[in-house]
This record gives C-alpha cells, sequence and structure tokens, in this order.
C-alpha cells in the first residue's frame, strides 16, 4: 500500500502536475489522521470496556460484601433484642421480689453474652482512591464511602464500647457475685444441649438488694440500646440502602 501512495507521488511530480500532488498529499495527510483518529477511538473504547468491566467487578464485590453484612446484621439484631428481653425479665423478677428459679441462671448467662459485630471492610480497605475513581456513579461512590465511615469510625466504635462494659463487669463486678462467668457444664454434653451454659447467683436474696449490680443492670439496659441495638439498626438501614443503589446500578432490579 506505501509503495502504491509513492508510485503516485513520483508519477506526479514527473509529470509536473504539482496543483494534483499538493491535492494527492493534503488528502494522504487527512487519510493518514483519519486513521489515527480511528485508532485512538478504537483504543479509547476497548479502555473503556476494560474499565466498565472494572467497575462491574468492583461493585459486585461490594454487593457480596454488603450482601453478606445485611444477613448478619439481621441475625445480630435478632440476638441483642433477646440479650435485651432478658434483661427486662431479670428487672421485673428482681422488682417484684420474686423468689429464684433455675432458670435465671440461664437468663444471667444469656444477658451478659458477648457477640462483636462487625461490617466487614476488607473490600473497601484494599482500595485507593484511583480504585474508587472507578465508579462512574458519583452519588453512589459517595454513599459507599459513607457505609464504610460509618462502620469504621461508628459501628466499630459502639460496639467497642459496650464490648469494653462487659469486660469490666466481668472483672469487677460478677466474680463476687456468681460461680462462674457463662459456665459450661463440658462434663454433661446432654446437660449442656438442655441450657446447661449458666451464671448461678452467689446470694440471690443479696443480689436483689445489691445497688451496684442493680446499677449495672439498669444500664446495661440503656448501654445495650445506644451501643449495640442502635448502630445495629442503622447498619441494617444503611445495607439495604446501599443493596437497593448497587442492585440498580448493575442492572438487577
Amino acid at each position: 500500500m506505501i509503495k502504491f501512495f509513492r508510485k503516485i507521488r513520483q508519477r506526479l511530480l514527473t509529470e509536473n502536475k504539482f496543483s494534483r500532488y499538493l491535492i494527492y498529499a493534503i488528502g494522504e495527510i487527512i487519510l493518514v489522521v483519519i486513521g489515527i483518529l480511528i485508532a485512538l477511538q478504537i483504543n479509547n473504547w476497548n479502555e473503556d470496556r476494560k474499565q466498565n468491566a472494572e467497575e462491574i467487578k468492583l461493585l459486585q464485590n461490594f454487593r457480596n460484601s454488603i450482601e453478606a453484612d445485611a444477613a448478619r446484621v439481621n441475625q445480630h439484631i435478632n440476638d441483642f433484642e433477646r440479650r435485651n428481653e432478658l434483661i427486662n425479665i431479670l428487672l421485673r423478677h428482681i422488682n417484684a421480689d420474686l423468689p429464684y428459679s433455675d432458670s435465671l441462671s440461664i437468663y444471667f448467662m444469656n444477658s451478659t453474652a458477648l457477640w462483636m459485630p462487625r461490617l466487614d471492610q476488607e473490600v473497601f480497605s484494599t482500595l485507593t482512591s484511583t480504585d474508587l475513581n472507578i465508579i462512574s456513579n458519583d452519588t453512589l461512590k459517595k454513599e459507599i464511602t459513607s457505609y464504610y465511615s460509618f462502620a469504621k469510625r461508628q459501628f466499630d466504635i459502639f460496639i467497642s464500647r459496650y464490648a469494653n462494659i462487659i469486660e469490666d463487669a466481668s472483672k469487677n463486678i460478677f466474680p463476687t457475685r456468681f460461680n462462674a462467668l457463662w459456665n459450661n457444664s463440658w462434663n454433661d454434653p446432654e446437660k449442656e444441649l438442655q441450657g446447661g451454659r449458666v451464671m448461678i447467683p452467689n446470694d440471690y436474696e443479696a443480689l436483689k438488694k445489691d445497688k451496684e449490680y442493680l446499677y449495672f443492670l439498669r444500664s446495661q439496659k440503656n448501654q445495650l440500646y445506644w451501643y449495640v441495638r442502635e448502630p445495629l439498626k442503622q447498619a441494617k438501614i444503611r445495607s439495604e440502602n446501599l443493596l437497593s443503589s448497587l442492585d440498580q446500578e448493575l442492572n438487577l432490579d
């Protein structure tokens, strides 16, 4: 092809047809420019397609992680609702000055049981600002950033505060008032299956009048709400809203 164009140029020059040569040269330049532009357009199209594939993969990773978060959050909401219910049962029982029953030992144990709910931050923590710029939807990008900011700066902090409260009580309140913390019947598997994990009061009648313990129990109800149940509620709302936005962006609705 190059030899073909070269022969045309040489023939036009030898025939002294300079004006035609000039027109031809300009046309050749235009063809070259068009070829370059087409090549650039194809390259840009390939880059856009590659970036779009990377964006979809990233959004799908976020979606999978947040969907798992939502499932865990719902489970923890149920668990800590139960913890709150058990604290209410204990307070009603003590306030009514009712006698001790074996079921109370299970309530004492379960009301202080501690899980550490968390929102998985692994996908987000491995990204750089450049990676985030792959996301073309600025509103969605802000929503994702806000979700993980909440997970790290609010959710984790509040859950840790509640864990510290229970850990402090396990050192300074429970040892003198119960036989063990989260006691297990390891030597009796059958009893374990029937709810053998217990915290038995050393002196239940004295416990009912124990101002320090009662202060802890009443405070625990409020702390459980502000440090665990309310953050879990916010996590549920945020995860469900973000999942909806991701589904819309990925055309999964």
